[in-house]
């Protein structure tokens, strides 16, 4: 009978025949289950088969499985890899392996939360307030509402400040006591097992029955010549943290939708001229428009779209050329501040979830992405309107999902 042992340097156990993985080539959840087991210093016996072969039949005897892989631990049948991963996640694995030393190893969260913007961190309360053991994971807190100096018309507040909000959410969250990881980041994540994980850049594996999305977005940069190469020398996408720095300077703002027009708002207390460029015509709330239409400082170019940024050490200008002339113009500015739009930080899950042409994960109305147990919420998703407001009902939303998701099972 054919078989391989795989050996761990670093394992704790030397029985190989504990763990027995039948496998068939070149099938994706047996290398799954072999790096898995490999992760945790488990060695194990594989058995590679063929349908209809002596290997196959005795697999199905023994297991009474007749899909791949097929796994035993001490010579009783546990299912496949994903059955695998719940073993493990429970402590379970390592009980019936009499690794007596790394039973309480794992803690298995029923939820858990990837982002800490508004929409993570309502996901957060509504998880907790249903008593589910809840982890939040994430670089940093408050998102992007955190790069936004006002936010308008917030239930309760006609107007607030943007940090005192986060501020808010997250002293509301620390009432409840929520486990929190804050800092690493995330680098890969395993969405197809029952027992969801997620590895971060710091080494650590976490395991939950549940997982959230709400990863939120970035903005969006302008792709032409000159701008990676003068990033923060010149060019920023944050009014909010550098319109202090152009005091009495001459910018330029790209974009005509809410986050363009804010910002134009937020220089004009500052700048000396403000040219505001836009592929269309302006597209932010009206009240916005007719605010920056107001001040005598800015200058309108619609239907412009920037073609390359001047400047060697420092930005000197910006070249604009007309979509309906072709014409092209030569801006002199100091500073340029792109605002057109926000792309969704969604690579981690394009492989395995569906998602739109611009990369936002799609969800149905109760914020599940078509994997079981697996729910996304706020700026990553291809919900519309990408409002404070909107994500944090998103966020109660796919954690009233998972709850139903998890007392459902």
């Amino acid at each position: 009978m054919p078989w391989r042992l795989t050996v761990v340097p670093y394992q704790v156990r030397t029985m190989a025949a504990d763990v027995i993985v039948y496998t068939v080539e070149e099938c994706p959840f047996c290398e799954k289950a072999k790096r898995f087991l490999a992760e945790k210093g488990i060695e194990y016996k594989e058995i590679p088969v063929r349908p209809a072969s002596r290997q196959w039949l005795e697999m199905k005897e023994k297991t009474g499985g007749g899909t791949v892989p097929q796994v035993l631990v001490e010579g009783v049948p546990v299912g496949g890899y994903s059955d695998l991963v719940s073993l493990e996640a429970t402590g379970e694995l390592y009980r019936r392996l009499g690794m007596k030393d790394r039973e309480a190893a794992a803690t298995l969260y029923d939820v858990i939360i990837l982002g800490a913007g508004p929409a993570g961190l309502s996901a957060a309360i509504y998880a907790i307030r249903k008593l589910l053991k809840t982890l939040i994971i994430s670089r940093d807190v408050g998102g992007q509402v955190t790069w936004t100096a006002d936010v308008d018309n917030y239930l309760g507040f006609s107007h607030v400040n943007a940090g005192d909000l986060v501020a808010r959410f997250e002293e509301h969250v620390k009432t409840f006591g929520v486990e929190r990881v804050i800092g690493p980041e995330v680098t890969s994540v395993d969405l197809t097992a029952r027992i969801k994980r997620v590895v971060t850049d710091d080494g650590k594996v976490y395991s939950g029955k549940t997982l959230i999305i709400a990863t939120g977005g970035r903005h969006r940069h302008m792709n032409i010549e000159g701008e990676h190469e003068l990033i923060a020398k010149g060019i920023s996408y944050c009014s909010t943290c550098d319109a202090p720095l152009y005091d009495g300077a001459d910018v330029a703002i790209i974009g005509g939708g809410n986050s363009a027009l804010a910002a134009a708002l937020d220089l004009i207390q500052i700048a000396n001229r403000i040219y505001l460029v836009s592929m269309t015509p302006l597209t932010g709330d009206p009240h916005y428009q007719e605010k920056v239409q107001r001040s005598e400082k800015v200058e309108m170019f619609l239907e412009y779209v920037p073609v390359r940024v001047l400047g060697d050490k420092a930005v000197r200008g910006v070249e604009i050329r007309s979509l309906q002339s072709g014409e092209v113009r030569e801006l002199t500015v100091e500073g340029i501040f792109v605002e057109i739009g926000i792309l969704p930080n969604s690579s981690l899950f394009v492989d395995t979830l569906a998602t739109n042409r611009r990369g936002e994960i799609l969800v149905d109305l109760e914020c599940r992405t078509g994997l079981a147990g697996v729910f996304a919420c706020g700026d990553v998703t291809n919900v519309p309107f990408k409002q404070v407001v909107v994500a944090v009902g998103e966020g109660a939303k796919a954690a009233l999902s998972a709850y139903s998701y998890l007392i459902n099972q």
